[in-house]
């Protein structure tokens, strides 16, 4: 064959591979490759005047390495959402069921009962807890209230709140080693950790893993999504990068579509959107994942009033998963 045409054809196939992937923002999702997500838990939107904080220190399981991590320096919340909740979005694009785990350590104190949890929710098609290493395995954790009126699954022991696990880990913050006070540890239920955190996601597309504060001073580095038939050792391999973040508005499947636009952003009431696909279903989710409003557009330029919304971050989203995006909108 003909080298120009060999080259061509690399050419073209290597644009479908990469030409959606963008510069992460904290709003655009973070993108499944091969089974496996990965994010730095600092890459998220950290709500505007909270308490979340920033912090490194050297690693010590990556020679040469710094960590950078996050933390709560306010109140504790033991049963309750702090309502500064940060969300990553993600894209999964091989559907199926993927554990969940976070790199973390306890930052403060002597015990390894303490400092040691925070809330999660991820919003997709299943989200449950076992104590075995299998995705089917009995018996199975749901948070409440679901967990209330499904049959084949308990309530976990200890604190559950709105969808949420309270998910921990136990590694004694004195008496351990150097190198085993940091671990990819995120167990549930009080008395009887159930070790495993999963999701199931039935189609491709666009979902969210949602974090809230529960004790102060625990840190927590990255999230580590990986499907049921990849081991947690080449998931959780810290020499792994940050997966990159999909923009669907650089999709090469309609390389003439404008990007969509909002303005103003910030906005005190009304919104502008402009290069929608006609007959869109646009939805706002507020900074927890919940839904606020949703809209039917009939054109691609339309104009949404959201004046009656508390000030705050929202996101806006739309409903077509071959070219779906998610754009900040923030209130003031």
């Amino acid at each position: 064959m003909n080298k120009n045409i060999v080259f061509f054809i690399v050419s073209i196939v290597s644009i479908q591979l990469f030409a959606q992937t963008a510069t992460c923002d904290g709003s655009l999702p973070f993108e499944e490759k091969d089974g496996i997500i990965t994010i730095e838990m600092e890459s998220g939107i950290l709500p505007s005047g909270s308490d979340w904080k920033t912090g490194s220190e050297e690693d010590p399981n990556l020679s040469g390495a710094t960590i950078n991590y996050i933390y709560w320096d306010g109140a504790q919340s033991f049963s309750s959402l702090t309502g500064a909740s940060i969300t990553y979005n993600i894209r999964i694009n091989n559907p199926g069921t993927y554990r969940l785990a976070w790199r973390g350590r306890i930052g403060k104190g002597t015990s390894g009962g303490e400092h040691n949890d925070a809330w999660l929710r991820i919003e997709a098609d299943d989200f449950y807890a076992t104590k075995q290493n299998s995705p089917t395995a009995t018996p199975a954790l749901e948070p409440k209230p679901n967990c209330n009126s499904n049959p084949d699954r308990d309530c976990p022991e200890g604190s559950t709140t709105g969808g949420f696990f309270k998910a921990f880990m136990n590694r004694h913050p004195v008496n351990s080693a150097p190198d085993r006070k940091w671990g990819f540890v995120t167990n549930t239920n009080d008395g009887n950790s159930f070790r495993f955190i999963w999701a199931t996601f039935n189609t491709a597309g666009n979902y969210s893993i949602i974090v809230d504060a529960r004790s102060n001073s625990f840190f927590m580095d990255k999230i580590v999504l990986r499907r049921s038939n990849v081991s947690d050792s080449a998931a959780q391999n810290l020499n792994n990068p940050e997966s990159n973040c999909y923009d669907a508005s650089l999709s090469t499947n309609n390389i003439s579509e404008s990007r969509v636009n909002i303005y103003p952003n910030p906005t005190r009431g009304k919104i502008e959107i402009k290069n929608l696909k006609e007959n869109t279903v646009l939805t706002i989710t507020d900074i927890l994942g919940a839904k606020v409003r949703q809209i039917k557009t009939k054109s691609s330029n339309e104009i949404i009033d959201i004046s009656n919304l508390k000030n705050g971050v929202y996101f806006i989203s739309n409903n077509d998963k071959n070219n779906y995006f998610v754009k900040k909108i923030v209130k003031i």
